[in-house]
């Protein structure tokens, strides 16, 4: 009977409060149908975290299956790495009724510019047509609930928001399919905002 309040008061105990997606972001999208749009609302740190600055992530997708992926038809793999699927990627700052566009960065593609460290580059418009096989941070995903142990997923970076550029506060995404690619219809796909690995393994550039 004396411990009853005191369970009564550690269960009235409230958890952060979560905006919009929250972050990290993983949410269906569609990359079959041309024009179809997904949307999320994030902030940077979120609520549980300590750190005050931001810090660099991903914005791309992920598509997720059984081990050894049987869903994957011949091709698919190839397809995703390598075909053009230009997306529309556009972030903004929220402040309120305002909304800041904010810069992103691509991989660099010039293999001698890369050699020289400039791995990443400025993004030169807000279309992204290719996207590179790289690693998200699953702890991160796996706490909130958003990452899947029984199963395989792959994942893909389209852009990148750097630490530098990036604020505490909240954010909206919208990604934008601009082309109809019917032959992955048999593959689920999410639209996958997170931390980039600390110790990511090195990505072919052609």
């Amino acid at each position: 009977m004396v411990l009853l309040p005191l369970l009564m008061g550690g269960c009235g105990s409230q958890a952060p409060q979560i905006y919009g997606d929250g972050f990290p972001v993983a949410k269906p999208m569609d990359l079959v149908h041309a024009g179809a749009t997904v949307e999320a609302r994030f902030e940077l740190p979120p609520p549980w975290e300590k750190d005050p600055k931001p810090r660099t992530f991903l914005i791309g997708f992920r598509t997720g299956g059984p081990a050894k992926r049987p869903d994957m038809k011949p091709g698919d793999v190839a397809f995703l790495e390598d075909a053009r699927i230009p997306l529309k990627v556009q972030l903004w700052k929220l402040e309120g009724e305002t909304e800041t566009p904010i810069a992103l960065q691509v991989l660099n593609r010039d293999l001698p510019a890369v050699w020289q460290g400039s791995r990443y580059q400025p993004a030169k418009g807000d279309v992204y047509e290719y996207r590179s096989a790289v690693g998200a941070d699953s702890n991160s995903l796996a706490n909130a609930g958003k990452y899947d142990t029984s199963l395989a997923y792959r994942e893909y970076e389209v852009a990148r928001a750097d630490s530098g550029d990036l604020v505490a506060g909240k954010y909206r995404l919208k990604v934008t399919n601009l082309q109809g690619n019917p032959g992955i219809a048999h593959l689920n796909f999410e639209l996958l905002v997170a931390k980039v690995v600390t110790r990511s393994r090195a990505i072919p550039v052609e």
